[in-house]
């Protein structure tokens, strides 16, 4: 994958063992676009999902076995999207996840790491191209496409360029702060200080915009040098 805007992708293994994280580890060098971090179970990811946002989440049938595994506990997938399930042939739980996990990917064991590292590209590209047409925040829809943000009762607001990528890089964070730099940057392309003075500009009519049709529904708001949505 052809890394964008220096974008990290920061990936969930869930696994009862090391060995995959550790072969991912071992190679992060080679595949230095991405960040990998270790899960032993469902119920550890729960336990930090809202603390680390994660790109896909990779489950390996490890925590899928007839033994401790449950059908119930299909639902825990349900928020943790998009997903990509290792499965062995001989899987317990095989079909019922072909029928019920539909916006998963299957990767069928035995398997070639660049084979692997491929569906992984192959899923946050498509992921990235679903993001590029509509932006989800909240109840609010951003269109990039269109430059506005629609409402759940279809009040719109039209955007500029610039306040349509402050927006887009706030969206991606979910409701966590963003330095005033990374802003510049996404902005402007490249991180610069003197642009710190008209960030402020536009963020502020930016402000105006969403007070005047949203309310106190959607707000941007700052803290020294950082900046964050909340709705």
């Amino acid at each position: 994958m052809i890394k964008e805007n220096n974008q990290m992708y920061k990936i969930a293994i869930i696994d009862k063992g090391t060995e995959l994280f550790s072969i991912l580890d071992e190679q992060k060098d080679v595949y230095n676009y991405y960040s990998w971090v270790h899960f032993k179970s469902i119920n550890k990811l729960i336990d930090t999902k809202f603390e680390e946002n994660f790109s896909l989440y990779v489950i390996n049938d490890t925590i899928i076995n007839h033994e401790s595994f449950d059908i119930k506990n299909l639902n825990d997938f349900k928020e943790i999207i998009p997903r990509l399930f290792i499965i062995s042939p001989d899987n317990w739980y095989r079909d019922r996840l072909l029928k019920n996990q539909l916006m998963s990917k299957i990767l069928n064991k035995p398997f070639r790491l660049n084979y692997f590292v491929k569906m992984i590209d192959e899923t946050l590209k498509s992921q990235d191209k679903k993001k590029l047409s509509t932006i989800k925040i909240g109840s609010y829809m951003l269109k990039p496409s269109e430059k506005k943000i629609i409402s759940k009762s279809n009040i719109k607001i039209l955007l500029t360029d610039i306040e349509l990528k402050i927006l887009v890089k706030l969206g991606q964070h979910d409701g966590e702060y963003v330095k005033k730099e990374e802003l510049s940057k996404q902005v402007w392309g490249i991180k610069n200080s003197d642009h710190t003075h008209t960030l402020q500009t536009h963020i502020y009519r930016l402000r105006k915009k969403l007070l005047s049709k949203f309310g106190d529904k959607l707000l941007i708001k700052s803290k020294i040098g950082k900046y964050s949505l909340k709705y």
